[in-house]
C-alpha cells in the first residue's frame, strides 16, 4: 500500500510499505478520506519539535477485524480517532480527558494519510472507532474530528446567548466555529482573516462581519459592532501575534480561547498589568474525545453543521507532497483533502 512519511523536517515522501498486521483487538481500515491539518502543516516545518506522524482526520470502510471482534464488521463506515485517553485517571475524573497521559502516547498505525491503517486495541476498546451514518460523505467524515475539537473549545469557553464573538483566523475550524457560535448566540460574531476566500466563506456560514486583518482595522470593527469590545475572542490560527487583536478586541472581563496549535516554544509579550486590571480570562483548548466526535456526527446528520462547504481540494495520496505544498500556500484553499 502507499502511505506519506516526514522523513525530515521540510521533506514528504510517499512510500510503498507492507499493509499492517492486525493483533488481538485491532480494526483495520481502508482510508477513503483523510483531512490536512494545519498541525500536519506545522509538523512539516518543524515547528511542532522533531518528526512525528502524519494525518489523523480519518474515515474510510472497516477491512477486517481481529478474530475477537464482534461489535465491528468488514464494509462498515466509521471515522476513526487518533488520540484516545485512559477514562480512568486522575484528569480523566475530572473531565480533563485530553491531559490524560496517555491520550497522545495512542495513534493510528502507520499514519492517517496511508490507503490502509490500523486502529489499535486500545483505541477500539475506548470507542474510538464511530460508525459514520449512510447519509454522511466520506469527507464529511474527514472533517468530523477537527469539528468535535471546535464543539470541545466552544464548550470550554463557557459562551452565553447574547455573547458577542471575535474568530481571528477563518481557517477550516476558525469557520466551523462561526456555525457553532451563531447557534449558540445571538450576540455579534465578527471573523477576522487575511484571505478574501475565507472572509467571504465566513459571512455565508453566520458571520455577522468579517474583516481583512491585513488592510483593515480590526479594532475600530469591533467597536462599531459591540462599543465595548467582544465578551469573547478566539484565536483559531496558531499564529502568537493573532493574540493582539484578541486582547486588543476583548472587553473588561471578556475571555480569550487559545485554540490554534502555536509553534513549539512561540511565546508572546502579554501586557499582564493589563490582563490583571481588565480582569480578562485566559483559557485554552487542546484536541477532543469520543463523546465530542459523536456530538458532531450528530451536528452534521441533522445539517446544523455545514462540513462539506469547507473542502475546496482534493488530491491522491500519491501526490501528498504536492498537497501539502498547496495547502500551506494557496490563497484560495479552505480545506484539502487526501484520497487513496
Amino acid at each position: 500500500m502507499l502511505a506519506s512519511f516526514l522523513d525530515a523536517p521540510k521533506r514528504v515522501t510517499v512510500k510503498e510499505i507492507p499493509i499492517p498486521k492486525l493483533a488481538i483487538g485491532d480494526i483495520l481500515v481502508r482510508m477513503e478520506a483523510s483531512g490536512i491539518c494545519g498541525t500536519d502543516l506545522e509538523k512539516i516545518e518543524g515547528q511542532l519539535g522533531p518528526g512525528g506522524i502524519l494525518g489523523h482526520e480519518v474515515s474510510g470502510t472497516i477491512e477486517k477485524v481481529a478474530d475477537n471482534i464482534t461489535d465491528y464488521k468488514p464494509g462498515e463506515r466509521v471515522v476513526a480517532h487518533h488520540h484516545v485517553p485512559c477514562y480512568h485517571c486522575l484528569d480523566c475524573s475530572n473531565g480533563n480527558y485530553t491531559l490524560c497521559h496517555e491520550f497522545k502516547k495512542t495513534n493510528i498505525d502507520p499514519c492517517g494519510f496511508a490507503e490502509y491503517f490500523r486502529v489499535p486495541q486500545y483505541n477500539v476498546a475506548r470507542g474510538a472507532v464511530i460508525p459514520l451514518p449512510p447519509e454522511l460523505l466520506f469527507e464529511e467524515g474527514a472533517m468530523i474530528e477537527p469539528a468535535a475539537c471546535c464543539i470541545r473549545a466552544i464548550r470550554r469557553a463557557h459562551v452565553q446567548k447574547s455573547d458577542n464573538v471575535l474568530v481571528v483566523g477563518l481557517g477550516p475550524t476558525g469557520l466551523t466555529q462561526i456555525q457553532l457560535l451563531r447557534n449558540a448566540t445571538s450576540g455579534r460574531i465578527i471573523g477576522s482573516d487575511v484571505i478574501e476566500a475565507r472572509l467571504k466563506l465566513g459571512k455565508k456560514l453566520g458571520a455577522d462581519e468579517t474583516v481583512n486583518a491585513l488592510t483593515e482595522d480590526i479594532l475600530s470593527h469591533v467597536r462599531k459592532l459591540t462599543k465595548d469590545g467582544v465578551d469573547l475572542a478566539v484565536v483559531s490560527t496558531g499564529n502568537e501575534k493573532a493574540l493582539s487583536q484578541a486582547f486588543n478586541s476583548v472587553r473588561r472581563g471578556g475571555r480569550i480561547l487559545l485554540f490554534g496549535a502555536p509553534s513549539h516554544g512561540a511565546s508572546y509579550q502579554l501586557n499582564v498589568s493589563e490582563l490583571f486590571s481588565r480582569q480578562i480570562t485566559l483559557l485554552s483548548s487542546y484536541s477532543c474525545v469520543e463523546a465530542e466526535m459523536e456530538e458532531a456526527i450528530r451536528l452534521v446528520s441533522e445539517r446544523r453543521l455545514d462540513l462539506k462547504s469547507l473542502i475546496t481540494d482534493r488530491f491522491k495520496i500519491r501526490d501528498a507532497e504536492k498537497a501539502m505544498e498547496f495547502a500551506k500556500t494557496s490563497k484560495t484553499a479552505i480545506k484539502t483533502i487526501i484520497l487513496p
